[in-house]
């Protein structure tokens, strides 16, 4: 269905003509209401689920930038973000939706791909918000179990793109939270993960190191070797040798 989003015009003619031929469905969003005034609006937002609130500046009544501050009061669950769009390149404006968290000012003047490009953005802006909030019940040791389960059943093939989709997150995301909460950084992990199942799997002579090597995604068995040893301090063989002697 996409992002709900309403418009806020005093001129029927813009607020109509916006919402009918601007491809909103195209960019993953519906349009919800049009309103001739905030107030109006305001109402609409306080009872129904909006994901976006695009308004004018200069209204009657109440303003763009006066409905912007009523929302930033709002204890409204999704928060809406606030579009300015306005047919006046005031930096007080601009400066006034910024104070109260609007996330765009853009001028009526803006050209057709200006447009696409900024309601683009705003889209992705959103998935990270509501990707976040989801994630956000589920609890951080559910999170981080998923993401470690993922690996281990991956170890392979184990990336922090497949991770990331996994728990609904972007990978940058992913990579700053997975560090906060286990202290390592994700590649460490898998790095740790990889090294610790090499180290058992060569204890057990029925696997050659090249076997092993392919076993945790190495196609170079030199590779392995190199980061077996960085991790270790010694090469495979050495590391056979020194446990198992010359069994």
């Amino acid at each position: 269905m996409g992002y709900r989003v309403i418009i806020i015009d005093d001129e029927k003619e813009i607020s109509s003509g916006f919402a009918q031929f601007f491809p909103w469905e195209k960019l993953g969003y519906s349009v919800a209401g049009q309103f001739s005034g905030a107030k109006e609006a305001l109402e609409f937002v306080k009872s129904n689920a909006v994901d976006m609130v695009v308004s004018d500046v200069i209204m009657p009544g109440m303003t763009g930038i006066e409905l912007a501050s009523e929302l930033s009061r709002l204890e409204l669950k999704p928060r809406p973000l606030v579009v300015l769009f306005s047919a006046h390149d005031k930096f007080k404006y601009a400066q006034q939706a910024l104070e109260y968290g609007c996330s765009n000012y853009i001028l009526k003047s803006a050209g057709y791909d200006e447009l696409i490009s900024n309601f683009t953005r705003l889209k992705e802006k959103l998935d990270a918000e509501r990707s976040t909030q989801e994630i956000a019940p589920q609890g951080d040791d559910k999170i981080i179990t998923a993401i470690q389960n993922y690996v281990t059943a991956n170890l392979t093939k184990a990336n922090l793109e497949d991770a990331s989709s996994l728990v609904f997150m972007s990978t940058s995301y992913v990579s700053r939270y997975f560090k906060l909460k286990t202290g390592v950084t994700f590649t460490d992990y898998v790095m740790e993960k990889r090294m610790a199942l090499s180290a058992e799997l060569l204890l057990d002579l029925h696997y050659k190191i090249y076997d092993i090597s392919a076993m945790m995604g190495y196609n170079n068995p030199f590779n392995f070797t190199r980061s077996f040893k960085k991790y270790h301090g010694i090469t495979p063989r050495t590391f056979r040798f020194e446990k198992l002697g010359r069994v």
